[in-house]
């Protein structure tokens, strides 16, 4: 099961990015983005459903504000890895970075697939919750 290979295919479903996805995918990049987009609305999610899971915060908007906090925070997962990684690797091969608008587009596309994510996560997670089981709705 080729990690990086499923997260790729997954990401290029929405957008691919000639060169930029070749060296995402070369560097196993898609590894860890892609980890950190599922695994961490997970365990954010649980708290909500399960630690928090107070009415005060049963509302769908409290639900859509922790959803795009997600969002936002994928974002900067996935820029601040790939930026960090592809230029360090530029940088070894004394050449300059191809890339500007990509790592902005593909971060987007990470928020959106976070929020995708989160949404079935939601749907998984809340039938325990004592409070917030109908929250988003």
């Amino acid at each position: 099961m080729d990690l990086n290979l499923r997260f790729a295919n997954w990401y290029e479903l929405l957008a691919y990015f000639d060169g930029f996805s070749n060296d995402l995918y070369d560097q196993n990049l898609y590894i860890t983005i892609g980890l950190c987009m599922v695994l961490i609305p997970v365990g954010v999610l649980a708290l909500y459903y399960y630690v928090v899971n107070s009415v005060r915060f049963n509302k769908w908007w409290h639900w859509l504000i922790l959803v795009i906090i997600l969002c936002v925070i994928n974002f900067g997962i996935a820029y601040g890895t790939s930026y960090n990684e592809l230029s360090y690797l530029y940088e070894q091969q004394n050449k300059e970075l191809p890339y500007s608008t990509e790592f902005f587009s593909f971060s987007m596309i990470n928020a959106l697939w976070t929020f995708i994510v989160s949404f079935i996560w939601s749907l998984i997670i809340k039938w325990g919750s004592s409070n917030c089981r109908r929250t988003p709705f």
